[in-house]
Parts: structure tokens; C-alpha cells; sequence
């Protein structure tokens, strides 16, 4: 189940950031995001934090773990304040606001699971 958590919020991570980090300039202004270039160096950050979950995925461990969980949890909380905050359309808020739940649910599922051991004597891994 943890190396779930790790997969698929790599999966929505790694979208997000490059789609933050190839955001046009226009759009990036009906956002009200300003100046362009911290939407480029958050997008980077994200990317690069989405890379991360991916290797952690492969071999979990408790640094991994800290990562996934306390990674989702501020993202969850951010994404969730900024679409309730902002003047948003009522599709954009909902996909965000759908965002936020999905990272909150897989950063507690991190939070909650066991995670997997390699056995002493060799074989395969157990849950």
C-alpha cells in the first residue's frame, strides 16, 4: 500500500510541476501569478519533489516516507486554501479543491501504513 502512495502521487505530482514549470505567460497571468519566473522555479521545485517520489517508490524508507507524507500534507493544505481563497471558476476551484483531498488521502495513507521490510535471509518483500 505505501509503495501505492509513493506511485501515485508521483503520478499527479510530476504533471502538476511541469505543467507549472511550461506554464504560458498568459495564463499564468489569468492566475494572477506574477512574476513568471517563480511559477518556473516552482514548477522546477515540484518536478524535482515528484522525481524524488519516484525513487523513494522503488525503496521505501522512513526518509521516504517523511517525504511523501509531510510533502503531501503541506500541498494539500496550500492547494486547499489558495481554491477556497482566490476568485476562481467554479470547475477550477472543484478540480483543486478534488487535488487537495486526493494528496490529503495518500499522504495519510503514508502516514498510516506499514512499510515494506526486505527479510533477513533474502526473498522477497512483505508487507
Amino acid at each position: 500500500m505505501l509503495r501505492f502512495a509513493f506511485w501515485l502521487t508521483a503520478l499527479l505530482i510530476l504533471p502538476l510541476g511541469l505543467g507549472l514549470y511550461w506554464l504560458p505567460q498568459e495564463s499564468a497571468a489569468q492566475l494572477r501569478a506574477s512574476p513568471l519566473w517563480l511559477v518556473r522555479g516552482a514548477g522546477a521545485m515540484i518536478t524535482a519533489w515528484g522525481a524524488a517520489l519516484l525513487y523513494a517508490g522503488v525503496r521505501t524508507d522512513p526518509t521516504g516516507r517523511v517525504l511523501l507524507v509531510s510533502g503531501n500534507l503541506l500541498l494539500a493544505a496550500t492547494l486547499g486554501a489558495g481554491a477556497l481563497r482566490l476568485n476562481l471558476p467554479d470547475q477550477l476551484q472543484n478540480v483543486l479543491l478534488g487535488y487537495a483531498a486526493l494528496l490529503l488521502g495518500l499522504g495519510l495513507v503514508g502516514l498510516l501504513a506499514k512499510s515494506a521490510t526486505l527479510p533477513q535471509s533474502g526473498g522477497a518483500l512483505h508487507e
